[in-house]
């Protein structure tokens, strides 16, 4: 074999490896989107299954049909487990990225979708900031985020201002007070929300938009990955002034951004 041969064949399975990790990260994190939406279904089965076997006779025929469907649940539980068992896997790969170039990427892939009456205004104010995270997950959380924000101002226009910024933030706990803290926030001048609302829009399902629109359960994914991250979000909203949501994520102190599979096959 040749020399240039043995390098060309090198780095042939070297772009071959490197596409299949990618690929795996990728299967990981859908994984642990589609336990998460699976368990919450799941949830409900469970509670609809027992109210009924509370109504009727468990011996009689409908009876026994509802505890097959229970076993059934059961057994969906254990491979949502499994599923993130896989995800958590992955969750231990996390590095040190740029936030402005994931939050950059997905208001660009955003950007078509939004009207011809829409706005979108970008302030960073600190570029180099880190945080230490997937940036499959990252990009999640923002597309959700700054999706509902575009869509609340669908039929009357506005404007999305996203700030990023990190200098005198803290996430409000005694923990966080002397650690540096990121923000990145997303403000729209749309519809708001009442103060009901406003409490209700991590709970899965809960929409105040238009049902055919998502799966009712990208707020809920959003949350769990922020919490996950050791982060928090915050709401502020008045219904007919628009909203504003501010997340906090710890900083991180160094990386470099790895490849970006998540723009490929975007999920909310």
């Amino acid at each position: 074999m040749s020399g240039k041969n043995h390098t060309e064949e090198s780095g042939s399975i070297a772009s071959e490896s490197h596409g299949a990790a990618v690929n795996a990260g990728k299967a990981y994190v859908m994984a642990g989107a589609i336990a998460h939406d699976l368990n919450t279904i799941l949830t409900t089965i469970y509670g609809y299954s027992e109210t009924a076997l509370e109504t009727i006779d468990e011996t009689s025929e409908a009876g026994r049909n509802i505890r097959r469907i229970i076993e059934a649940a059961d057994r969906a539980r254990s491979l949502t487990s499994q599923l993130l068992d896989l995800s958590r896997k992955l969750a231990q790969n996390k590095a040190p990225l740029k936030v402005i170039d994931v939050l950059s990427e997905t208001l660009d892939f955003l950007q078509p979708s939004a009207g011809s009456n829409i706005i979108v205004v970008r302030q960073i104010k600190t570029p180099g900031i880190l945080v230490e995270a997937l940036p499959e997950q990252l990009f999640r959380v923002f597309l959700n985020i700054a999706a509902n924000a575009l869509d609340s101002m669908e039929d009357t226009g506005g404007s999305l201002t996203v700030t990023l910024d990190a200098s005198g933030i803290s996430d409000g706990t005694e923990a966080g007070a002397n650690r540096r803290q990121v923000l990145i926030r997303f403000a729209d001048t749309g519809k708001g929300m009442d103060a009901e609302t406003s409490a209700r829009m991590f709970e899965p399902f809960f929409t105040s938009g238009k049902r055919e629109k998502g799966t009712g359960l990208g707020l809920t994914i959003v949350r769990d990955i922020v919490t996950e991250m050791n982060g928090s979000l915050r709401v502020n909203s008045e219904k007919g002034r628009g909203t504003v949501i501010d997340l906090l994520l710890p900083a991180a102190e160094f990386g470099s951004l790895p490849e970006k599979p998540y723009l490929r096959n975007p999920e909310k």
